[in-house]
């Protein structure tokens, strides 16, 4: 092939053609590809069939369960991810080198994190750094932030990535939690296997609090499932059933009764997680400073308030009971 033949079949690509050959590749789906960036199912259509046109090559093969790149599509996928990579390490070095405390921070954390723990912390923050914005990306998904889809990540995490700098800055507890209506009237301790509950989804079943869940009460048959912690607070508070909830935000719901005391061995960690290369970001290294600093003062006291029972439940799978003073309900 001549210079002169390879200038006119490849010149006229650009980075929207092989950014959207690259997030097909990666999806494989053009819905899945349409999400990640944020466009329509036809708009992303027209660009691969137009990318195949300038190159004069399918890139993909189509079936009913997907699209799967071919050898060709492989290569222009690879060759977007390098384009992809060399772009992102320069946008991560020079953000990484901005010293002004003044710009946008995009903040990763998921539902719970961002509804019931981190307002007041940021309205504080904001309110002592007016040049700053906050973008929050607020999922249970993992944000890449190899791929700058965050600055800064607070996540519940057993295992943070091996790639990233982090460092925890607190601990989630969980316990028992249901609504009054499901309780004993006169104080008595509930019995855990006889209440009606709310479980987890399967799309939750990898983590520990669920899977301790299934061994810790293996007859229990919940009589709502959801994928979502937030979800099942709700869930609990309306009465469905009880529910194994984060400390920190069962506490703040006024409708719930803590019926046990925390449950042992499943404490997850808080970390706060970034990529070297923004380390010298001043304002993220700000943000970073300021949650370390009230994260773990702001977790104590939401765990410690809220309504408990009369008499805890004992916790499954735990080394002892300990029943709290007798005390009328509250």
């Amino acid at each position: 092939m001549s210079k002169k033949n390879l200038h006119s079949r490849t010149g006229n690509l650009d980075w929207n053609d092989l950014r959207t050959v690259l997030a097909v590749a990666r999806a494989g789906s053009l819905n899945g590809a349409a999400r990640e960036l944020g466009l329509q199912h036809s708009t992303v259509f027209r660009r691969i069939e137009e990318a195949e046109a300038r190159i004069g090559a399918r890139l993909f093969e189509r079936s009913r369960t997907g699209w799967r790149t071919n050898v060709q599509g492989d290569a222009v996928a690879a060759a977007a991810a390098e384009m992809e990579a060399s772009a992102l390490a320069a946008e991560r070095a020079i953000s990484g080198a901005d010293a002004r405390v003044e710009g946008v921070i995009r903040l990763a954390t998921s539902e719970m994190l961002a509804g019931d723990l981190l307002p007041p912390l940021l309205h504080r923050f904001l309110a002592e750094h007016p040049g700053i914005e906050l973008e929050a990306d607020v999922s249970n998904r993992a944000v890449d932030l190899t791929r700058r889809e965050a600055d800064l990540a607070l996540r519940a995490t057993a295992r943070p990535p091996e790639s990233m700098v982090g460092r925890q800055v607190g601990e989630l507890r969980y316990a028992f939690y249901a609504a009054r209506c499901l309780l004993p009237r006169r104080g008595g301790t509930p019995v855990l296997q006889a209440l009606p509950w709310v479980g987890f989804d399967d799309r939750l079943a990898h983590t520990g609090i669920a899977q301790w869940f299934g061994r810790a009460l293996p007859d229990v048959r919940p009589r709502l499932k959801a994928d979502s912690l937030p979800a099942m607070m709700k869930a609990a508070a309306a009465g469905i059933g009880a529910a194994a909830l984060p400390m920190f935000a069962a506490a703040q719901e006024a409708r719930l009764v803590r019926i046990s005391d925390p449950i042992e061995g499943q404490a997850m960690g808080l970390w706060l997680l970034h990529h070297p290369d923004v380390r010298g970001n001043a304002r993220v290294r700000l943000l970073m400073q300021w949650l370390a600093e009230q994260i773990p003062r702001e977790l104590e006291q939401l765990t410690t308030h809220g309504k408990t029972w009369a008499c805890f439940a004992a916790c499954p799978l735990g080394r002892r009971r300990r029943v709290r003073p007798s005390a009328p309900p509250p």
